[in-house]
C-alpha cells in the first residue's frame, strides 16, 4: 500500500508540476447514475482501482448491484497496461472473456464489470498531461492521487511540511555563504590582475586543468549513456521475447467444447443416420396381409463396435401408446399377427436396411394391460420411457461414434452434451449427398441417474425427429457418445430425457 500512494503521489507532483506523465481515457458504453453512456474517465495514475467503494478512483453507484466494492485495478507496468481482478463473487470481462488473473490491455478492449454490469472502453491517450490545462491537471491528480489514498496524506502533511521548513533553512544559508565566497572570489579577482606576468600564467594554467577535468567529466557521462542505452536496448529486446511468448500462448490457447465440436461436426456426422419406414404390414395367420398406411422417422447411429442403436420407440412405437392405432396394433400382435416392418437408414456416406425383427430390444419390463377397460378383447404389452429406451441391430461395421458406458451413468449437473438428429426431420433424406443432422446442445439437469434411470437434461436444443439419436459429450479421447435421446415433455423448462448409453446390452 505504502509503494502505491507514493507512486502515485510522485506521479500526482510531477502532473502538477508540469510534467509529461502518460494517459489513458476509459469510455462509458452503458449507462449509468454516476457514469452516463458516452462520458470518458482520463487517467493519470499508474495504478486505480474500480468498483462501488468510494475510495475508487473510477467509482459506481448502487445502481450497479453486480459491481463489486473493489471490483478490479487497471495498472501501468512500463509500456503496458494491464487490468486485474479483485472481486471473488464477480467476474471481470475484456472483450467478452472473464480476466482470470490479469490481462494486458489492447487500444479499443472493451472493460466489462460483472455479466450484467457496466462496460468501457479503454483508449490509449496520443498525448500526456503536459497539454493540460492546470485546472484539469488539478482535478485529475485530486481525484486519483489523492482521494484513494486521503489517510495516508493526511499522515504525510506534516512531515512535507517539516521538509519545506528545514529546506527554507538550509536554503538561506547556502545563499549566505554563496555570497561570502563571490565576495572572496571578487578580491582575489582583483588582486590577480594586478599580479606579475607569472601569476597570469598560473591562472591560465589553473583554467587548463580545470577545462581537462571538465572534457574528462563529459567523457565520462557519455560512456554512462551509452551504457544506459545498451541496459534499455536489451531491456526493449526482453519486452519483444516476452509480447512474442504472449503472443503464442494466446495462438495456441486450448479450445472450448463448442469449437472443437464444430470441428469435429463432419467426422461425427458420418455416423449418424436418418431412420424411416419404407413398409408397415400386418401378416394374419390364415396368410393374409395387410398394408398400414402410416410410418415415421427419427434418427439412429453406429458404434466403433459395429452396434447400430436408435430408441426401441423408434421400431416399436405402438408399444408405447394408448391411441387407437397403438392399441389396435398392439393387440394383434399379441393375439399372433406378423409384424412386417422395415427400416431405411440413411448417413452421408452409407445406407443400410433392416427389417423390425433384426433389432435386440428389452421388453422384460412391459405391463401387461387387460384390454376389458377399453371394452375390447384381449390384451397388450406397453413399455414405459425409461432406461429400456433402446434397440440395436449389430452390424460388420468397423468405423463409428466413441462411447463411454462408466461416463454416461455420473455425468455431473451443468454438464454440456451435444446432440445430433434430424429434428422435425429437417436435414433427413434418402439420398446420402443431402443428409445433414442437426446440432443441438443441452445441459445435464442433475447429477447421476434419474429414478428411472434416465440421465435429466434442461434447456433441450432439440425436439421430436431427433428421437434414437446420439448425445455426446467431450471425452479424453475427444466426443463420445454417453445417450440416446428419448423422450422430453412439452413443460416450462424444456426438460428431455436420455438413455445412458451404457444401458444398450
Amino acid at each position: 500500500m505504502a509503494a502505491k500512494v507514493t507512486k502515485a503521489l510522485t506521479t500526482g507532483m510531477k502532473v502538477l508540476g508540469g510534467g509529461n506523465v502518460s494517459a489513458y481515457t476509459l469510455e462509458h458504453l452503458s449507462n449509468s447514475k454516476k457514469h452516463p453512456a458516452g462520458s470518458f474517465e482520463t487517467i493519470i495514475i499508474p495504478y486505480i482501482e474500480l468498483g462501488r467503494d468510494g475510495s475508487n478512483a473510477v467509482n459506481f453507484g448502487d445502481d450497479m448491484a453486480t459491481v463489486s466494492r473493489k471490483h478490479a485495478a487497471i495498472e501501468r507496468k512500463g509500456d503496458n497496461v494491464v487490468i486485474k481482478n479483485l472481486s471473488t463473487s464477480n467476474p471481470t470481462l475484456v472483450n467478452g472473456r472473464p480476466v482470470k488473473n490479469e490481462y494486458f490491455l489492447n487500444n479499443g478492449d472493451e472493460i466489462q464489470l460483472s455479466m450484467e454490469g457496466p462496460r468501457m472502453r479503454f483508449n490509449l491517450s496520443a498525448t500526456g498531461t503536459a497539454k493540460m490545462g492546470v485546472t484539469k491537471r488539478m482535478n485529475l491528480v485530486m481525484q486519483q492521487a489523492v482521494r484513494p489514498y486521503r489517510a495516508a496524506v493526511a499522515g504525510l502533511a506534516a512531515m512535507v511540511i517539516l521538509i519545506a521548513g528545514v529546506g527554507g533553512f538550509f536554503t538561506f544559508n547556502e545563499i549566505s555563504q554563496l555570497s561570502a565566497k563571490n565576495e572572496i572570489l571578487t578580491a582575489k579577482t582583483d588582486s590577480i590582475i594586478k599580479a606579475s606576468e607569472v601569476a597570469k600564467v598560473e591562472f591560465l594554467a589553473t583554467i587548463d586543468d580545470m577545462k581537462k577535468n571538465n572534457d574528462e567529466a563529459i567523457s565520462n557521462l557519455s560512456k554512462n549513456n551509452a551504457a544506459l542505452t545498451g541496459k534499455l536496448n536489451h531491456l526493449a529486446t526482453q519486452n519483444q521475447e516476452l509480447r512474442n511468448e504472449v503472443t503464442v500462448l494466446a495462438t495456441t490457447a486450448p479450445k472450448n467444447s463448442n469449437e472443437e465440436l464444430a470441428e469435429a461436426y463432419d467426422g461425427l456426422k458420418a455416423h449418424v443416420y436418418f431412420l424411416e419406414v419404407t413398409k408397415f404390414e400386418l401378416q394374419y395367420p390364415d396368410g393374409s396381409t395387410e398394408q398400414i398406411k402410416f410410418g415415421w422417422t427419427g434418427t439412429g447411429f453406429m458404434l466403433n463396435d459395429g452396434r447400430f442403436v436408435t430408441a426401441r420407440h423408434c421400431v416399436q412405437g405402438w408399444r408405447f401408446g394408448t391411441e387407437d392405432n397403438d392399441i389396435i396394433i398392439n393387440s394383434l400382435e399379441q393375439a399372433g399377427v406378423t409384424i412386417n416392418l422395415q427400416f431405411r437408414c440413411t448417413s452421408p456416406n452409407k445406407q443400410f436396411t433392416f427389417n423390425y425383427k433384426d433389432f435386440k430390444v428389452n421388453d422384460k419390463h412391459d405391463e401387461t394391460i387387460n384390454l376389458a377397460d377399453y371394452d375390447m378383447d384381449g390384451y397388450i404389452k406397453l413399455a414405459a420411457l425409461d432406461r429400456y429406451d433402446w434397440a440395436y441391430v449389430q452390424t460388420s461395421e468397423k468405423e463409428g461414434l466413441l462411447f463411454d458406458n462408466q461416463l454416461s451413468m455420473s455425468l455431473k449437473a451443468g454438464s454440456k452434451v451435444f446432440a445430433l438428429g434430424f429434428t422435425e426431420g429437417f436435414g433427413g433424406s434418402n439420398n446420402s449427398s443431402s443428409v445433414s443432422p442437426m446440432l443441438g446442445e443441452a445441459t445435464v439437469g442433475q447429477s447421476g441417474l434419474t429414478a428411472d434411470g434416465n440421465i435429466s437434461v434442461t434447456s433441450k436444443g432439440w425436439g421430436a425427429g431427433n428421437s434414437g439419436g446420439p448425445v455426446l459429450t467431450k471425452t479424453k479421447d475427444g466426443f463420445g457418445v454417453v445417450g440416446i435421446v428419448s423422450w422430453g415433455p412439452h413443460i416450462k423448462g424444456d426438460i428431455g430425457f436420455l438413455v445412458p448409453v451404457g444401458e444398450v446390452k
